[in-house]
């Protein structure tokens, strides 16, 4: 789906229909190669809501991830002073009018009131401006090249004033984003006389399914990919890599979420990598990895890892978050063992 939607023209809109038992949204994830394309921004709708929110529920959505991303909005690595002092509320309102300058379809005003809102805490849904405006400046800030925007819609049987409405509002967000636009509908759906607008060429998606909320993380939004720092949406990166910051041995060696390309030829976006002990550190939620299709998907990227002279150690989301200091400590054994390794074999080839 996504290779497909990297075809599309910004502010174009591709609908696909999804059929099976219940599954994981992140399948699409975890199918494709997520490192090299544009950046992907997944939003759930279990139950369609009335026409007035559809629109409100995607800018809360893109509201979210801009405020997980914070300060690292347009693709800068901290563009902005995260902390709240005077002095970096002074240095981000120059950034504010230097960044405006060189990027004339920001609007200052939105952005100097979006810095505010996250100095203060607050998700930067600012209601003095309009939803258009918004929606094309929280798209801007998320990726200043374009964003791809999935829907999926779970919801088999909503109202039909609703799916009406559903139709002009996906259009009338892709011409205020400029955004690729993917909608995810139920095969169910497919004959809707409503929908007619978005039905139009519409593909299967052959073999996946509706997302399921898990107790892991209720989030009905996410972003991929984030590179070079834990995932805003993932409590227990951000958790690991503030243990792995304290810790003498094991903090200078890993970056996360990097690029790695295999014998094969096939490039991996991995959670967390010692490069030079080419060591592989993926932190498994069961929403990505608990079906199917996921259980195959981790068998062959480790397989791929593998003869590409990787070794993967997989740790469980909840290990992380309920017992982190016990995943520093595998981490450390297997670092300590690769090195032992990666020295035998230097000494054998000597």
């Amino acid at each position: 789906m996504l290779l497909e939607i990297t075809n599309l023209a910004p502010g174009q809109v591709q609908t696909f229909l999804w059929e099976g038992d219940p599954d994981s949204w992140a399948q699409i994830a975890l199918a494709e190669d997520l490192g090299q394309g544009p950046r992907v921004v997944f939003h759930r709708w279990d139950s369609l809501p009335d026409s007035s929110d559809i629109i409100a529920s995607v800018l809360q959505a893109l509201a979210r991830v801009v405020e997980g991303l914070w300060p690292n909005w347009y693709g800068q690595e901290n563009l902005f002073a995260a902390e709240s002092t005077a002095e970096a509320d002074l240095l981000n309102r120059y950034r504010c009018l230097d960044w405006q300058q060189h990027h004339v379809e920001i609007s200052l005003p939105w952005l100097r009131a979006a810095v505010r809102a996250r100095h203060q805490g607050q998700v930067p849904v600012l209601t003095a401006f309009p939803h258009s405006l918004q929606l094309a400046q929280l798209a801007l800030a998320i990726e200043p090249n374009g964003i791809a925007l999935v829907l999926w819609l779970a919801d088999s049987q909503p109202p039909p004033h609703r799916l009406l409405a559903l139709a002009q509002a996906v259009h009338w967000i892709a011409t205020h984003t400029q955004a690729r636009i993917a909608l995810a509908l139920p095969q169910s759906l497919a004959g809707d006389s409503a929908l007619d607008a978005v039905l139009y060429g519409a593909k299967p998606l052959a073999g996946l399914s509706s997302p399921t909320p898990t107790a892991e993380d209720e989030a009905k939004h996410v972003v991929f990919p984030i590179q070079g720092r834990p995932h805003p949406f993932s409590p227990g990166e951000a958790k690991l890599a503030q243990w792995l910051a304290q810790d003498a041995e094991l903090g200078s060696l890993f970056r996360f979420n990097q690029l790695v390309k295999t014998v094969r030829q096939q490039t991996y976006l991995v959670d967390l990598l010692w490069a030079e002990g080419r060591l592989v550190v993926e932190i498994d939620g069961y929403r990505h990895h608990g079906n199917r299709f996921g259980f195959a998907q981790d068998r062959h990227r480790d397989y791929e890892l593998l003869i590409s002279d990787y070794v993967v150690l997989r740790l469980p989301h909840d290990q992380v978050i309920s017992d982190v200091e016990v995943a520093v400590e595998k981490i450390r054994d297997v670092v300590r063992f690769r090195r032992q390794q990666r020295c035998y074999t230097r000494e054998v080839s000597l």
